[in-house]
């Protein structure tokens, strides 16, 4: 005897098992209904065989508590039917039990009835009785096998009692007997209760697996009908059979135009082979473009087909599954684009052009033919990019890469670098140096014309820009893109050194020029935090009073290794790396703070009462340059009369509306204008009356030849009697004469600045000066 689904059973989970303890507990209450009435049937024969033999109560009081005993039976089945969800299986069975066991108990105490009558066949007639109700009880309730068992033995055990305790030896024997009986009844129970487990477990992992088939089914359906792909079914005769909402989606058609549709005669073949291969019971696979037959649409799709088999493993038609990737590959594309093209302007970038002069060089090397690389850049970009914006800026951009490309060859490259750099690969330039020379500077050449037109982006006027242009011609098999690069760029700041809009091609020389200009430019980047920038101050002379009454501030640079640094090499180095911002600030800070402390050493002997600043256009065009002074004003205690600030031509002829604005709002905080180099510009005179300077400098160029040039003594006439027209004050720059400063004194100019007074000092002689020396310079004037 064995239980075959035992390990099953334990694998079951708890609801599995609740449900095979349910059928069973139902098992046993409809097998105990079809016992009922031989049951009845045998206590009426008991009760009128052993009537007359036995206490008439006795019998009489058994015969009640077997009906009452059925009737129990009969109710508690008919409630059980009527509503078998009022209790849990366990309260069921518990209650079954109640009833079963006694009635066991009921019908094996008629045991005792044996010996109290003298009738043998009524003796025997009670075992046999006793025997039938415990085979039966066996088989009834074996889906219970702990019930069956404890059944059988309130029911056997008073007979075995009788038997064994009561009797003779042959008694004692079939006493024994009723022992074996109970234990082949306990095997046969066993028995039918192992085959009824194994039933039910079978019928609950039929049902599992039933369940799970139809949920597989479902989810099948499921993800058929709403995979992201597209998937359909096609027959052997490549017809398609079923198709998924995906694949409706992707070709942009209705259900019952896809159904039936024939494969083989796509306008497209490009499919058709992949899925051939799949009736042919291989495994297809397609990716790529594909036009569409109802809406011509072109996609780029990925396709993948397998066969289907049937239960024979015969090929019944195939399956596709397809992805339409046309989004993925657009965006490839343009991913691909974006890292070889200028995302502004849409010409090649530095990564494509590298690659294409490395294809010329390897095709110089191979032939000889030459290439030029052409390194340019737009002349004063920056000052158009900050003050007219960032927008004017790209359209500048953009209109000077389409001018560019359409001056060259359909084998040349025009490529952005970044910024305002643009770089031209010239190919096939012949084998002869000279000539490939000549052909690059005549390309050059057309740059110049073509960035001479005015540019109409977008302003209400429009702008004119220029270029400086680099040219490297390759030389050596051993030069790479890098080199090439390198050479054109140095000859692009050659060219920008020698007063812009040229061209220079590189030259050995150049690149010691440019090393030396890298070199200073890294060290101007830790001037201020090592300490190595001063102000020296040049006084500034009253000429009525023949006094100092202020000074101007000029920066010097004190490098460990190449010492004292003059503000030309300066000042060009810091505007083109952006230093001049933080430079400018902290000359500015400097000068406030140094001219506070003359203040308050000198304020009861000293005429000093202003202190001038130079401005330069880089820094002036920040759009915070206005806030940033008054900062400083503030935090320096500084009087803000007292602060001049010099501003140059150049920085205001360009979006003046700003200008103006910037030079209101200085002008509102207190602070002094004065225009710088005044006379040198061509712009001046026209925006001069707009413009709130409280100060004009006569630029040195007009007052060193003013006692020997009539033009230069004429122009400093009619500047000087335009200030008064204004009422602006003016500083003469350079006086270096006697006779400069009686000039300037007999037509009515208030100072000057010069070296017949001082050369810009430190400040340890300025204030030598202030206490001192100051009547060595009264004693030549």
């Amino acid at each position: 005897m064995t239980f075959r689904n035992k390990d099953v059973l334990a694998d079951l989970d708890a609801l599995e098992k609740g449900r095979i303890r349910s059928e069973q507990v139902n098992i046993a209450y409809k097998q105990a209904f079809a016992s009922v009435y031989p049951l009845l049937f045998g206590s009426i024969v008991i009760y009128f065989l052993f009537y007359n033999t036995l206490q008439p109560s006795l019998i009489s009081l058994w015969f009640l508590m077997v009906v009452i005993t059925l009737l129990w039976r009969i109710w508690l089945l008919r409630e059980y039917q009527n509503d078998q969800n009022r209790y849990n299986t366990a309260v069921w069975e518990r209650r079954f039990q109640y009833v079963m066991f006694t009635s066991a108990a009921v019908w094996g105490s008629i045991a005792f009835f044996i010996y109290q009558t003298p009738n043998t066949l009524h003796q025997f007639f009670l075992i046999f009785l006793l025997s039938g109700i415990a085979s039966i009880a066996s088989g009834t309730l074996a889906s219970l096998f702990s019930v069956v068992i404890i059944f059988l033995f309130l029911l056997l055990a008073p007979l075995f009692a009788v038997m064994f305790f009561h009797g003779g030896f042959e008694f004692q024997m079939m006493g024994i007997l009723v022992v074996i009986f109970f234990i082949l009844l306990a095997i046969a129970a066993k028995r039918i209760h192992v085959n009824i487990m194994n039933a039910l477990i079978s019928k609950i992992l039929h049902q599992k697996a039933t369940e799970a088939l139809i949920l597989s089914e479902e989810r099948f359906e499921t993800i058929f009908k709403d995979a992201p792909a597209g998937i359909f079914y096609y027959n052997t005769d490549l017809i398609v059979v079923e198709t998924n909402n995906e694949m409706l989606q992707i070709l942009k058609i209705s259900h019952e135009r896809m159904i039936g549709l024939d494969l083989k005669k796509l306008p497209d073949s490009c499919l058709y082979e992949s899925l051939d291969e799949s009736v042919q019971g291989e495994k297809g696979f397609y990716e790529g473009p594909y036009t569409t037959m109802v809406n011509k649409l072109n996609l780029w799709i990925s396709l993948r087909t397998s066969p289907i088999y049937d239960t024979h493993r015969r090929i019944i038609g195939g399956v596709a599954i397809v992805s339409d990737i046309t989004e993925r590959v657009v965006a490839e594309e343009k991913m691909k684009h974006q890292a070889y093209f200028d995302a502004l302007t849409d010409i090649p970038n530095r990564v494509l052009l590298k690659d294409r002069v490395e294809q010329s060089l390897a095709h110089y090397r191979r032939h000889g033919s030459l290439i030029a690389i052409m390194f340019l850049d737009l002349d004063h970009f920056k000052s158009i990019n900050d003050s007219l914006g960032h927008h004017v800026g790209d359209a500048l951009l953009i209109e000077t890469a389409v001018r560019l490309s359409s001056i060259c060859r359909e084998g040349d490259t025009v490529a952005r670098l970044g910024g305002d750099e643009f770089v031209i690969l010239l190919n096939e330039l012949g084998s002869d140096p000279h000539i490939a020379a000549q052909r690059a500077e005549t390309v050059a050449e057309k740059i110049h014309e073509v960035l001479s037109f005015s540019f109409d982006v977008g302003q209400a006027e429009s702008i004119t820009t220029s270029s400086s242009i680099g040219i490297a011609i390759v030389s050596s098999n051993e030069q790479n893109a890098d080199d090439l690069l390198k050479f054109a760029d140095t000859a692009m700041y050659q060219a920008k050194k020698e007063g812009r809009n040229t061209t220079r091609f590189y030259q050995e020389q150049m690149d010691q020029w440019i090393k030396k200009r890298l070199f200073m430019e890294n060290a101007l980047r830790h001037a201020i935090k090592n300490g190595e920038l001063e102000l020296y101050y040049q006084p500034v002379i009253e000429i009525s009073t023949r006094k100092i009454i202020g000074a101007e501030a000029l920066l010097r640079w004190n490098h460990p290794e190449m010492g004292l640094v003059m503000p030309d090499e300066i000042i060009n180095i810091a505007e083109e790396s952006g230093l001049i911002v933080p430079i400018g600030e902290w000359v500015l800070m400097e000068a406030c703070k140094q001219f506070v402390r003359w203040r308050a050493a000198h304020v009861s002997k000293s005429h000093i009462q202003r202190i001038a600043v130079n401005v330069s256009a880089v820094q002036f065009r920040q759009s915070d340059f206005v806030e940033k002074v008054i900062r400083i004003v503030a935090e320096t205690g500084i009087v803000p009369y007292m602060l001049e600030l010099e501003l140059t031509e150049s920085m205001i002829i360009d979006k003046v509306d700003t200008v103006i604005d910037k030079m209101n709002r200085l002008r509102t905080a207190g602070i002094c204008l004065s225009m710088d180099d005044f006379g040198t510009g061509y712009s001046s005179l026209a925006y001069l009356k707009r413009l709130p300077f409280t100060t004009l400098k006569i630029d040195r160029s007009f007052v060193r030849d003013i006692m020997s040039d009539n033009d230069d003594a004429v122009l400093v006439e009619t500047i000087l009697s335009m200030a008064s027209i204004f009422k602006l004050d003016v500083i003469a720059e350079g006086v270096e004469t006697f006779e400069q400063f009686k000039f300037l004194e007999s037509h009515g100019c208030q100072y000057f600045q010069g070296y017949l007074c001082s050369k810009p000092v430190q400040v340890n002689t300025f204030e030598e000066l202030l206490n001192h020396d100051v009547q060595n310079c009264q004693a030549h004037l």
